[in-house]
């Protein structure tokens, strides 16, 4: 049985600055921190879980807070010997969201109810993504004539296509900031709102 594993950081702010600066990063972050709240469908979020002091030149920013959100996937594959063709598959994946509070801040004052709405969706929007990378990680194989090779393939194949569904969530999170006006925009964040709730019933349906 072999194991890999991966992490994408995602910064989000409530303002078009973050969309701008494009503020998504990779980083090592140690399993299991004890800092980190994981998604939960009847545990929303609330501003006593954004911990970080606020820059020092948030007031004079656009955005009014930032949620520091991670997720994190862990694959065990294996392979098998099909005539002279070995096969790798996917033994089981585990995939987590985690909203990471000592990392996310709100300025002083601007703590409100559409604020946290927004950054809420957010951190939905990240769990459909959540669901969806776990569904296609699952069903990910490779074979080859070896079978060191196909274990080599089938990492690779992994990563790829976590890579992939992680850079359409990157491209979703920003449509979602743009077309809600960062929850500036009513009409905009309640449509947002309403397909996020469509995708978590049904992550295969997101794009």
């Amino acid at each position: 049985m072999v194991q890999t594993r991966g992490v994408r950081v995602r910064i989000v702010a409530g303002s078009l600055f973050a969309l701008l600066l494009g503020l998504f990063s990779y980083a090592a972050v140690l399993d299991g921190a004890a800092s980190s709240m994981p998604w939960c469908e009847t545990t929303p979020i609330s501003w006593d879980l954004f911990q970080c002091p606020a820059p020092a030149d948030a007031v004079h920013r656009n955005e009014a807070a930032a949620i520091h959100m991670t997720i994190r996937w862990h694959a065990r594959y294996s392979v098998t010997s099909r005539g002279r063709t070995w096969v790798g598959h996917v033994e089981s994946v585990a995939v987590t969201n985690t909203m990471e509070p000592s990392l996310s801040w709100v300025v002083p004052g601007k703590a409100d109810d559409r604020v946290l709405g927004h950054e809420q969706a957010h951190f939905d929007l990240n769990e459909v993504y959540r669901r969806k990378l776990e569904i296609v990680l699952s069903s990910v194989q490779a074979d080859s004539g070896s079978k060191d090779g196909a274990l080599d393939a089938l990492h690779e194949a992994l990563h790829r296509k976590a890579e992939e569904i992680l850079e359409r969530l990157e491209a979703v999170q920003a449509r979602y900031d743009a077309e809600s006006g960062h929850g500036n925009n009513p009409a905009g964040q309640a449509r947002w709102e309403a397909q996020i709730a469509a995708w978590l019933r049904d992550p295969a349906a997101a794009p």
